[in-house]
């Protein structure tokens, strides 16, 4: 049975205001990939690949100034 785009049973946009953050999301994937920012960066930083630009850009520049005895993570 062919569908027209009038059957779509998505809804064109979805509020999520009310929403809350899964609670099991770090459990199953792991810390790893959980950070979270201040609203006022967020908003500086529209996207995560704007923000993982500015991220690795400071990153970068840290590696070229670390004394050899020191570690990134020593320095922060």
């Amino acid at each position: 049975m062919k569908r027209s785009a009038d059957d779509d049973e998505m809804p064109a946009e979805f509020d999520f205001s009310k929403s809350i953050p899964n609670p099991w999301f770090v459990k199953v994937h792991g810390a790893d990939y959980v950070r979270v920012i201040e609203k006022d960066l967020a908003a500086i930083f529209p996207d995560n690949e704007s923000m993982n630009v500015a991220l690795r850009s400071v990153a970068e520049r840290m590696k070229k100034t670390r004394s050899p005895n020191r570690s990134i993570e020593q320095k922060l």
